[in-house]
C-alpha cells in the first residue's frame, strides 16, 4: 500500500515537473533594440502587444533601449485572431473604395476627339451599352454632353417637373381606327379571372429575377426582340416564359387578370399608365413601390418608381396575371 502512494506521488511529481518546465520553455527574454516598438516585438515573436504588455506589467507603449521583456508563446491565438481582423478591415476599406470608384463612373462627359471606342475603353462600358442607355450613335456625340453608363440605382430621387415628357405614345402598332376615348374603355370588360397560379413564391421570385434582368436592353416601338422590344411585347415575353400568353397590345393586356388596388400590387402585377392614349404603357410590379418596363424616352428596358410625379399622376390601373395560393392572394 505504502509503496502504491509512494508511486502515486512520484508520478503526480513528474508530471507536474514536465508542466512547468513545458511552460517556461515557452517563455524567453529579449533585449529592446533601438528603433523597437510592441508592434515590431509582437510581430518578430508572434504574440500580440496585449500579451506582451500583461507578461512585462507595462501600461503604456514607451520602450527604452536595453529594456528586457519577456516574451511568453504559449498564446498566438490572438496574434492570428487580429490578423484576421486587420485583414478583414483592410478588405472592408478596399470594398468601400472600389464601390465608391464605381458609383463615381456611371456617368462621363463627352471631351474633345472622344469616339464611342475610346470612351468604351476609358470606361469598360460596351459601345452598344452606351449606344442604347443613351440614345446616341457615333454621328451625333456632342462635346460636353453627360452620358449615363449604368441603370439608375433603386431609391434614386424622384422625377422631377422636367422628366413630364417621360413617356409617348408607345402603342403606335393598334388599329389606327380604334377609338381612344376614356368611355370605350370603360366599357371594356375585365376578365376578373387568373390567367394562371405560381407554383411557389421562388417561382415568382424567379419571375421578377428573369425580368430585372433585361435591364438595358435597348427600346424599340413595335419590337419583340432583345435587340428591341416596346413596353407591351416585354411584359408579354416575360410572361411567355412563364407559360402565360397576353394580348399584345398594353390596352389589351388591361382587360385580362384580376383588377387589383394599387396598395394590394404584389411581384408580377401589371401596372398601367394613361399616355396620350386612356392605356398607354404598361410595366411589371417588382416590389418596393418599383416596377420593370421597356421605357420610349429613356430606350431602354429599365427600373422606375410609382411615386415618382410622372407615373403617380398617370397611373390608371393594375391587374394581377396569376396568383399565389387558394385563391390567387398574395
Amino acid at each position: 500500500m505504502m509503496k502504491r502512494r509512494i508511486l502515486v506521488v512520484t508520478g503526480l511529481f513528474v508530471l507536474f515537473s514536465l508542466l512547468f518546465l513545458g511552460t517556461v520553455a515557452q517563455a524567453t527574454e529579449y533585449k529592446i533594440q533601438k528603433g523597437d516598438s510592441l508592434y515590431s516585438i509582437s510581430k518578430k515573436f508572434g504574440v500580440s502587444v496585449n500579451e506582451i504588455k500583461s507578461s512585462n506589467n507595462l501600461s503604456g507603449k514607451k520602450l527604452m533601449p536595453g529594456q528586457v521583456l519577456t516574451i511568453n508563446k504559449g498564446d498566438k491565438k490572438e496574434v492570428a485572431t487580429s490578423s484576421v481582423r486587420e485583414k478583414s478591415k483592410a478588405k472592408s476599406v478596399s470594398s468601400a473604395r472600389d464601390t465608391s470608384k464605381s458609383e463615381s463612373a456611371s456617368v462621363y462627359k463627352i471631351k474633345k476627339g472622344d469616339t464611342l471606342a475610346t470612351i468604351a475603353r476609358k470606361t469598360g462600358v460596351s459601345q452598344k451599352h452606351i449606344m442604347a442607355m443613351n440614345n446616341v450613335s457615333p454621328k451625333n456625340l456632342r462635346v460636353g454632353r453627360t452620358l449615363v453608363l449604368s441603370k439608375a440605382p433603386r431609391g434614386s430621387s424622384p422625377a422631377t417637373n422636367a422628366d413630364e415628357d417621360l413617356l409617348e405614345d408607345e402603342e403606335e402598332e393598334e388599329d389606327a381606327s380604334m377609338s381612344d376615348s376614356g368611355s370605350e374603355i370603360a366599357c371594356e370588360k375585365q376578365t376578373e379571372e387568373l390567367l394562371g397560379m405560381w407554383g411557389s413564391v421562388e417561382e415568382r421570385k424567379l419571375f421578377i429575377k428573369v425580368a430585372t434582368g433585361f435591364l438595358g436592353a435597348p427600346y424599340r416601338l413595335g419590337g419583340a426582340t432583345v435587340k428591341g422590344i416596346d413596353c407591351s411585347a416585354f411584359v408579354r415575353k416575360m410572361y411567355e416564359f412563364f407559360d402565360i400568353a397576353l394580348p399584345r397590345t398594353a390596352r389589351e393586356q388591361s382587360n385580362v387578370g384580376m383588377r387589383v388596388n394599387r396598395n394590394e400590387l404584389v411581384e408580377g402585377d401589371l401596372v398601367f399608365f394613361r399616355t396620350k392614349r386612356p392605356i398607354g404603357h404598361v410595366g411589371i410590379y417588382i416590389g418596393n413601390n418599383e416596377f420593370v418596363h421597356a421605357s420610349y424616352r429613356n430606350k431602354a428596358v429599365r427600373i422606375d418608381n410609382l411615386d415618382q410625379p410622372y407615373f403617380q399622376k398617370r397611373f390608371q390601373r393594375a391587374v394581377r396575371v396569376k396568383g399565389l395560393g387558394d385563391k390567387g392572394g398574395t
